[in-house]
């Protein structure tokens, strides 16, 4: 068997731009970013990981991985793992993870973790809450984050024990290559070895990666995007529809076994 060609390593603060650009490669062929990239504002994953992923470094309960090509040194793809109900000596160590900017507070646990999501599927019913929103792209966020939100309820309450997975992307370039697996198997061996589970809310090309790394589909949320198109799919002819996109609640069960 050959050797991997890529090292795993903790993500630094200097890694944030380019990650914010393999970010947005890796987005360019999903339905629902094209869809959203139409609404009143651009729905730009670069910019989106430039604001957020610096203070997902610093929380003391997210490790950032990223897997580096040995002959290039590029970033071949990158994982944001969460942790709850993890105690401060209990979490990985990572070297080059970058210091927590203040003491962690346990009770902060649950909004921080939404935060974090909401990084990437939209603030659910707080954003409508604030102010009446015509944009249908901001009622589709609005619509998977609350979605999102009752999920993380029913599958972490207070006193859980789990992983989760905030975002993975692999880099169009080197797909194909282990990569997903290689980050995914860095928070399941974790997973095996406490006897804990992870979870995921999968977008809808990435489910069969996870499918093909132990995650079970427990649950799901069928968008008809076209009933929330700002505008038909540029290119595609008079009658094009953007169609259905489904996102996949998923499990990891370990050692554990389903329950």
């Amino acid at each position: 068997m050959s050797k991997p060609t890529y090292t795993l390593a903790a993500v630094r603060l200097d890694d944030v731009p380019e990650i914010g650009q393999l970010t947005a490669d890796a987005f360019v062929d999903d339905r629902q970013t094209q869809m959203k990239n139409l609404g009143k504002e651009p729905y730009d994953m670069n910019k989106m990981t430039f604001e957020s992923l610096p203070s997902m470094l610093h929380n003391p309960r997210c490790i950032s991985i990223k897997v580096v090509d040995k002959d290039s040194g590029d970033i071949m793809g990158v994982c944001n793992w969460g942790f709850r109900g993890f105690k401060p000596e209990e979490m990985p160590k990572m070297e080059g993870k970058p210091l927590p900017l203040e003491k962690p507070e346990e009770t902060k646990a649950s909004s921080e973790e939404k935060k974090e999501q909401g990084a990437t599927d939209g603030n659910g019913k707080e954003r409508l809450d604030r102010e009446e929103e015509t944009d249908p792209i901001t009622r589709l966020q609005a619509r998977t984050g609350a979605d999102l939100e009752a999920w993380m309820e029913e599958v972490m309450p207070e006193g859980t024990r789990c992983l989760f997975v905030i975002g993975l992307s692999v880099s169009p370039k080197h797909q194909g290559r282990g990569v997903g697996s290689a980050l995914l198997r860095w928070g399941t061996d974790i997973c095996d070895d406490q006897g804990v589970f992870a979870w995921v809310h999968s977008s809808e090309p990435a489910w069969p990666m996870y499918e093909k790394c132990g995650f079970q589909t427990v649950r799901s949320l069928d968008i008809d995007l076209d009933e929330y198109a700002p505008a038909p799919p540029p290119n595609e002819g008079p009658n094009a529809k953007w169609g259905h996109y489904v996102f996949r609640y998923m499990k990891y069960f370990g050692n554990k076994g389903e329950p």
